[in-house]
């Protein structure tokens, strides 16, 4: 089989595919590693070869050639196909997606499994390319074999927007916990970051993008500061709003409260060490930092957007329902507030911080929660949904 991605570049998703393609290989099934584009942050382990269809980026390039190259993407891994004698391709994301499932429009023989990483309706009220993203979702993900999506409110919001009569099914994504505990032990070194214990910290990590709201966790701290409570935040990451990002903190006047850390290689020895671990995203498809804070011992409050969160800190809840501004919910895993609301989420870390049981409960449960997308659960329903993809 093969496992398809846009590239190897920081992500949630990519971080996904190398784990199941591991996983693939132990369960003694040849996997050809695939990647549109050469952008690599993480590497194969036991250096696994990696098959690139271009020696591009994906960086700064025009919509229109990214479009343009789709064929041309799809036209190559037909070829790659046939001379490799593959019978399913797994892909994940949307470019990598449309990819999978143009080639077999264009006469390839292999069954089109598609893991789709975040909610549609992201695209709405977007521009031009949003609005031919839609179309290509609507066009193509019906064509696929296989749809297979990361938690139940992912699958809702695909629903809504294309008639899809697709083999369709959940899984959530898997995670590597016994290595997450070996990697939170790692000593820090001096010359990446100091805890001081006699501080509170808190911690955000993921991509420094728009969609990740990480000034709505600035405007937390300060009106923590303005209440004297003496929480700090270290953000991990990098991305396209980091100027913008520096520039809010500056003007907050919060560069001693503030550490902006860039990319790590492990990330869990600093998230082990936080008090507490803030997402607060506007959307999201599953929301991989949230168990990987689990799975490190550390509490979470998370924004109550569309989808993930709900589902991993408060499972049984309704998934479409949200909160409404000024309100807060103590969830079995994890705090809820709503989207956009920095006055609520800074109530909320106040709260946390203040209620050490409560607190400590967060920190200890949340391994339970997290063992719960182990790697070892999650491949089986993989393996089955390949299974009965090759029986049709």
């Amino acid at each position: 089989m093969c496992v398809l991605i846009n590239s190897l570049t920081l992500g949630g998703a990519e971080k996904i595919a190398i784990t199941l393609s591991e996983e693939y290989k132990k369960n003694g099934i040849d996997v050809v590693f695939v990647c549109l584009e050469k952008d690599d942050f993480y590497k194969m382990s036991d250096g696994e070869k990696v098959l690139y269809l271009s020696s591009q980026t994906g960086t700064g390039e025009s919509a229109f050639k990214k479009l343009f190259y789709l064929l041309v993407f799809a036209m190559r891994l037909k070829r790659l196909v046939e001379r490799e004698n593959i019978s399913v391709v797994q892909s994940h994301l949307y470019r990598a997606n449309y990819v999978n499932i143009l080639a077999k429009l264009l006469g390839s023989k292999h069954k089109a499994q598609i893991v789709n990483h975040g909610i549609v309706s992201r695209y709405e009220g977007e521009s031009l390319t949003g609005k031919a993203s839609l179309l290509l979702i609507r066009k193509l993900y019906t064509r696929a074999d296989q749809v297979i999506v990361n938690s139940r409110g992912m699958m809702a919001d695909l629903r809504r927007k294309g008639n899809f009569r697709n083999d369709m099914c959940v899984i959530n994504n898997p995670f590597d916990v016994s290595e997450i505990a070996r990697l939170k032990e790692e000593v820090l070194e001096e010359h990446e970051f100091v805890f001081d214990g006699s501080k509170t910290y808190l911690i955000t990590v993921g991509r420094l993008e728009r969609v990740k709201r990480i000034p709505d966790i600035i405007s937390a701290i300060g009106r923590l500061n303005e209440l004297d409570c003496g929480a700090e935040l270290i953000i991990l990451g990098d991305g396209s709003e980091k100027k913008n990002i520096l520039r809010f903190i500056d003007e907050l006047g919060l560069k001693d409260k503030i550490h902006v850390l860039g990319r790590v290689s492990n990330p869990f020895k600093y998230i082990s060490k936080a008090d507490i671990l803030i997402s607060a995203s506007e959307y999201e498809g599953f929301s991989n930092v949230i168990v990987e804070g689990l799975a490190s011992g550390t509490a979470v409050i998370s924004t109550d957007c569309e989808s993930g969160p709900r589902e991993i800190l408060a499972p049984g809840s309704d998934v479409i329902g949200r909160l409404r501004p000024g309100e807060m919910e103590y969830a079995a895993f994890g705090v809820l507030v709503p989207v956009g609301d920095s006055k609520t989420m800074a109530k909320a870390i106040g709260e946390l911080l203040y209620d050490t049981v409560r607190l400590r409960h967060y920190s200890e449960n949340g391994l339970k929660r997290a063992r719960q997308f182990d790697k070892a659960l999650i491949k089986k329903e993989y393996l089955r949904n390949i299974a009965s993809l090759m029986e049709k």
